[in-house]
């Protein structure tokens, strides 16, 4: 039979063993784990959401996309009634082509006062003749005095046409002088007008300024909208990242580039996902809320405040495993590395977001513009 204190010193002697075991695993833990982490579960997933919205106004005619539907960048995804604009974008075109002619015949008109200023000249030679012939002869009364005053007026008259003439090429010179027939101003007015034309001719058609999934779709066939009226929005898919929102006693250790493990209340603790800090919010939650709190009254309670932190993800990992805004997530930053920055550097200036749909809207148009001039000027009548 088993000795009684034995036993109990038996027991005693194990869970003093388990207890020291499980002290020296958790020192163990924190030594080299515990005491670099930071956690929490209070954060959320969060991205941009672009507000799609028509540059013309008219009435939709044509809705191509529809809620939780992926579109690619370009991609048009509503069609705005067009026949307005196509016949404003006639209209310039005519504008231009009379234009064209218009500034042709000033040049045309150059040539003209050039020619009658040398008419002119030539009448002024010889009037300026007739009269030095008649001054000398009238003294001898070879020339009669009516007859020399006559050529002394009309002297007077061709240096006057001379002068009437030249004033005028002035004037026209001014409206054309260092410029061609394309060039003049008011023919490069009339190419803007028609460049805006058919601007607005092409965004009837409105597309999709990045790849995303539309949400929130407000557009109805026949609709009439104006500019700037939001019609839908459009979530990039690859533009997400998380704000944790840290306690104010775990930030100390916190800095940008401090790697991050992630889970998602979506996919459970079986999908990690990993990322970096990038940085702090400049203030607490609540100091951007729209009521914020009133600290300085009397009834003043102290409540543990909570700062946004931005952590970008990884890609690859979002593409495998989509994440939607919103979601829950618990996040770990590792902070072994605490040398790193508090604050953000001056940004640089190679953009954050960027999309280059807009950059092409004009393509054809100058291909128009050339031909319309060509067609009117007068080498080609």
């Amino acid at each position: 039979m088993t000795d009684p204190n034995s036993r109990q010193k038996l027991i005693w002697w194990i869970a003093t063993a388990v207890f020291v075991f499980c002290g020296a695993a958790w020192g163990a833990y924190w030594l080299i784990w515990g005491q670099y982490s930071e956690s929490t579960n209070d954060a959320y997933v969060n991205g941009n959401m672009i507000m799609v919205t028509p540059q013309e106004e008219g009435i939709v005619t044509t809705i191509l996309v529809d809620n939780t539907q992926l579109v690619e960048a370009g991609q048009v995804i509503l069609e705005i009634d067009p026949h307005d604009y196509e016949i404003a974008y006639q209209k310039t075109e005519a504008d231009l082509a009379a234009t064209v002619r218009l500034v042709a015949q000033m040049f045309i008109k150059v040539e003209e006062l050039q020619a009658k200023k040398m008419a002119a000249e030539a009448e002024l030679l010889r009037a300026r003749l007739d009269y030095d012939h008649r001054q000398a002869l009238v003294s001898d009364q070879s020339v009669s005095l009516e007859d020399f005053e006559h050529s002394q007026t009309t002297l007077m008259a061709a240096e006057a046409t001379v002068v009437e003439v030249e004033k005028e090429l002035e004037g026209v010179l001014a409206e054309v002088e260092n410029t061609t027939v394309a060039d003049h101003p008011q023919v490069e007015q009339a190419k803007a007008a028609l460049r805006r034309a058919f601007l607005a001719l092409h965004r009837c058609k409105v597309r999709a300024p990045t790849k995303g999934i539309i949400t929130q779709r407000k557009a109805q066939v026949g609709q009439w909208v104006r500019a700037f009226d939001p019609l839908m929005a459009l979530v990039p898919i690859d533009q997400i990242w998380v704000d944790a929102n840290f306690r104010e006693v775990g930030l100390k250790n916190l800095r940008i580039g401090q790697p991050v493990e992630l889970i998602s209340d979506m996919y459970g603790s079986e999908v990690k996902f990993h990322g970096e800090v990038v940085g702090l919010n400049p203030g607490t939650g609540s100091v951007f809320s729209i009521l914020p709190p009133q600290n300085a009254t009397g009834n003043w309670i102290k409540i543990v405040q909570r700062v946004p932190v931005k952590i970008q993800m990884n890609s690859l990992e979002l593409n495998l495993h989509p994440l939607v805004l919103g979601l829950s997530m618990t996040v770990y930053v590792d902070t072994h590395q605490r040398q790193g920055l508090r604050l953000p550097q001056t940004t640089s200036e190679i953009p954050l977001y960027f999309s280059d749909v807009y950059t092409d809207e004009l393509v054809g148009v100058e291909g128009v513009i050339e031909a319309i001039i060509k067609k009117n000027s007068p080498s080609d009548e």
